[in-house]
């Protein structure tokens, strides 16, 4: 009997594993495994695909990730693995560059903990996820440089007004009204003019609490197959499909309702006073609007929604991670809503 417990452990935490490697898989753009004791690192097709390498076609050890970091980024990368390592965070986390194979770098996330230890607790296996964030990066950048530049004339004009004449007060009034410009535009995404990721987060936090005190819903929207627009028809006019998407989603919507660019060609909604069956009963509409547009190019597309109510106690996670597992289900076959009604 013992002998059986112990089988179906084991084949509980197989699956266990798989669900989670498969769930690494889609929201990151490659993995990686790494067994202490061998040495191994295993890293997914993704990982390779994502650098422009053939898939395993590079050695599964860490001196391959080791000497793909950018010189720059190799001792704070190292130090934050030892901080992991001698237990003073939760879980390796690191924003570095990575060489590719054509020789240029793009900048990654690589969030990673132990998930397997010996009969003593020593750690033997680590799984982690790489994030290809280098357009997050540049823009980022784009955006303090710009920041400071506006910051520093703005200094500048104060010193000037104080000595000199109204006419450089006005200038200081137009470059403050500058300065609030640029932190909107730090609210939107600069493709579609909607709140960005960021900026969703927040509001959602600072509302959650009115939230969680009454029904509503958060629904997860994602363009099925957007990759082919793009290798067929060039970014530039996937560019115009994302630019239209809020054009045929706003008029369904009420002015409390929140909707967001969530990444990439995933959209987010939080609606709230909305019931479980009345978020399906809208996803469904949207869902129709655009399987039924025709964009630029006479361009076709469909989308998939996940649905997830919120519930008394929830947190936000919950919540989103619900919505996920809802469009994940979808996305199985496209062109659906799939979504789950609070008891």
């Amino acid at each position: 009997m013992a002998e059986d417990n112990g089988e179906q452990e084991l084949e509980r935490l197989r699956s266990l594993e798989k669900t989670l490697l498969l769930a690494l898989d889609i929201v990151s753009d490659g993995i990686w495994d790494w067994h202490r004791l061998t040495g191994i690192v295993k890293r997914n097709a993704r990982w390779y695909q994502m650098l422009g390498y053939e898939p395993f076609s590079l050695p599964e050890t860490v001196n391959t990730w080791l000497e793909l970091i950018h010189p720059d980024d190799y001792p704070a990368t190292m130090a934050a693995m030892q901080r992991y390592l001698d237990g003073e965070a939760p879980l390796f986390s690191a924003r570095y560059r990575f060489k590719k194979a054509d020789g240029d770098y793009i900048w990654l996330q690589d969030q990673a903990r132990f998930v397997e230890f010996d009969e003593h607790g020593e750690p033997v296996r680590m799984l982690g996820a790489h994030q290809d964030i280098h357009h997050q990066v540049q823009a980022e950048e784009e955006q303090r440089q710009h920041q400071a530049y506006l910051e520093q004339l703005n200094r500048e004009l104060e010193r000037k007004v104080q000595e000199r004449t109204r006419e450089l007060a006005e200038a200081n009034t137009a470059l403050v009204q500058q300065l609030a410009l640029t932190r909107e535009q730090a609210r939107t995404d600069y493709l579609t003019g909607l709140f960005n990721r960021r900026h969703f987060d927040q509001v959602l936090n600072e509302q959650w609490q009115q939230a969680a005190r009454q029904v509503s819903a958060i629904v997860l929207l994602d363009l099925d197959y957007f990759k082919e627009v793009n290798d067929r028809h060039g970014h530039q006019i996937g560019d115009l499909v994302l630019q239209t998407i809020p054009e045929l989603l706003r008029p369904h919507l009420r002015h409390q309702d929140l909707l967001a660019r969530w990444g990439g060609e995933e959209f987010i909604l939080w609606l709230p006073d909305t019931s479980g069956p009345a978020a399906m009963h809208l996803s469904e509409r949207l869902r129709h609007t655009l399987a039924e547009a025709r964009f630029c190019r006479d361009i076709h597309l469909t989308a998939s929604f996940g649905v997830a109510v919120c519930r008394p106690g929830d947190t936000i996670q919950q919540v989103l991670r619900r919505a996920d597992a809802c469009l994940y289900r979808a996305k199985r076959e496209r062109n659906k809503v799939a979504g789950e009604v609070a008891p």
